[in-house]
C-alpha cells in the first residue's frame, strides 16, 4: 500500500530559480513586517523569520497546518474571505503575502480589497496564482479530458481559475498597480532552459507558465 502524500508539505529551495516561493521570498527581503494569508504549513513564514529577520504574522484555514507554523509572531485561524476577521487584524505590513491563495477562494476579489487597508506607505501586495492556460492544460482539455490532481494546476480543492488576462484584470478591478512580473515554469522546461542556457525571458508565460507571480501596489 502506498503512503499517503501529505498535503502541501514542500520545501522550499531558496537556490531554485523556478519555484514561485523562492521568487516571493527574494521580493520580501529583509526586516519586514509580513502578514502571510493562507500560510499553510508555515515554510514561508519560517524562512522569512530565520533568514530574513522578518516579523510574520499568518493567516491560516486550517487549524491542523497552523499548529505546524513556527516562527510566526501568531497565527489567526479563519478564511481569508472573512471580512470581520480581516478587518480585526492591526497593520499596516510593508508585505502581504498570498501565495496560491485566490485559486481557493469563491470570492477572491473580498480580500484583495480589505487587505489595501493593511498595507503600509511603499507596500507592496505579493502574488502567486497558478497558469490554467499552461500548454499541458490546454492539452489535456483536447484530449476531452478534465483530470483533478492533489496538487499544483489542477489541485482538488481549487475553487477558481486564472488565465494571465484575467488574473490581472482581477487585481486591477480590485484596485491594485503591477509593479513588477514573474513567472516560473515546470521542473522539466526548467532543466531545458538550464541545460541549453535559454534565457526564461524568451518564453511565452500565457502558454508555458506553470504560476504567475505578480507584484503590487495599490492604485
Amino acid at each position: 500500500m502506498e503512503r499517503e502524500i501529505e498535503p502541501y508539505a514542500y520545501t522550499i529551495d531558496l537556490d531554485n530559480p523556478h519555484s514561485s516561493w523562492t521568487r516571493l521570498i527574494r521580493w520580501t527581503g529583509e526586516n519586514k513586517r509580513v502578514l502571510d494569508v493562507g500560510c499553510g504549513r508555515g515554510q514561508m513564514g519560517r524562512i522569512l523569520h530565520k533568514r530574513f529577520h522578518c516579523s510574520v504574522l499568518g493567516l491560516e484555514i486550517n487549524p491542523d497546518f497552523a499548529r505546524e507554523c513556527m516562527g510566526y509572531d501568531a497565527v489567526l485561524i479563519g478564511n481569508a474571505e472573512d471580512e470581520a476577521l480581516l478587518a480585526s487584524i492591526s497593520g499596516p505590513f510593508d508585505v502581504i503575502l498570498c501565495g496560491d491563495v485566490l485559486e481557493h477562494l469563491r470570492q477572491p476579489d473580498i480580500p484583495l480589497r480589505v487587505l489595501q487597508r493593511l498595507i503600509a506607505p511603499g507596500g507592496r501586495l505579493l502574488i502567486s496564482a497558478p497558469n490554467v492556460a499552461q500548454i499541458r492544460i490546454r492539452l489535456m482539455l483536447l484530449r476531452g479530458r478534465w483530470d483533478y490532481t492533489p496538487e499544483g494546476i489542477m489541485d482538488k480543492t481549487h475553487l477558481r481559475w486564472f488565465t494571465l488576462d484575467t488574473l490581472r484584470q482581477l487585481v486591477s478591478d480590485c484596485g491594485w498597480r503591477e509593479e513588477d512580473f514573474d513567472y516560473t515554469v515546470g521542473p522539466n522546461l526548467g532543466r531545458l532552459l538550464q541545460r541549453y542556457r535559454i534565457p526564461k525571458e524568451w518564453l511565452r508565460p500565457s502558454l508555458l507558465a506553470s504560476q504567475f507571480l505578480l507584484n503590487l501596489a495599490p492604485q
